[in-house]
């Protein structure tokens, strides 16, 4: 049985699926150091990287000496900005962070997938819905799409590829706005749900579609966003 790589999994949605595969054997990749929450995942390896550094990635890469049966990338940035405001390399920036970095890290490991194995992305309902001031992010998550797609079709049926597209949840990369509380409720009531996403909410589909559960799933994207992209309430 091979192990589970986790990449972004000091966020909240890595956090979650680490605890939700906490019996599985996990390789927990975080940019940042980890902190004491991590201390309850014994079977897991904790490598601090930024896959965006492709030599350093690479070298992890081939240190790899174990199958690996999954990888969820439970990562990415967001810049919110009208079109007129974002520059060339905002975009260069949002592919980077989004979109390059995991293609360079698939081509890099792809090879050493285990037959019946499982990939799990992330984009955005701003990818299939038009949201103001999220063309550059929009751009690059629906580059994210086609690539899962693809993907999919290339490597049936010893890999799986899906996506999961939520709305606005408490992350890291989203505490720009969602510290602000008042802001934060406001809207969650642009949601169906009334509240915005958490962790938990994500993650419980992640893992699922990287376990062995979602066998006759692949090359779909998924909408974990309150029923935002497909409900209108008022």
């Amino acid at each position: 049985m091979g192990k589970i790589i986790i990449i972004g999994a000091n966020g909240a949605v890595g956090k979650a699926c680490s605890a939700n595969l906490a019996e599985k054997d996990l390789v927990l990749i975080s940019r940042s150091e980890f902190d004491n929450s991590s201390e309850n995942q014994p079977n897991s390896e904790k490598v601090v990287l930024d896959i965006n550094n492709y030599e350093k990635t690479e070298g992890f890469i081939n240190s790899i000496d174990y199958e690996i049966s999954g990888i969820i990338f439970a990562v990415g940035s967001i810049t919110l900005k009208p079109f007129s405001n974002t520059s060339i390399d905002d975009f260069k920036k949002l592919m980077d962070d989004n979109f390059y970095n995991i293609v360079n890290f698939l081509k890099l490991s792809i090879n050493k997938m285990s037959n019946d194995s499982s990939v799990v992305f992330f984009s955005t309902i701003a990818a299939s819905r038009g949201l103001k001031s999220h063309t550059g992010i929009s751009s690059a998550k629906s580059a994210i799409l086609g690539l899962c797609r693809s993907l999919a079709a290339d490597y049936a049926p010893k890999i799986r590829f899906n996506t999961i597209s939520p709305s606005l949840s408490y992350s890291k990369m989203a505490e720009f706005i969602t510290s602000n509380e008042k802001v934060a409720e406001g809207l969650g009531k642009l949601h169906p749900m009334s509240r915005l996403g958490k962790g938990d909410d994500i993650a419980n589909l992640a893992t699922f579609l990287i376990s062995d559960k979602s066998s006759w799933i692949t090359g779909q994207d998924f909408a974990v966003d309150g029923g935002r992209s497909a409900l209108i309430t008022k």
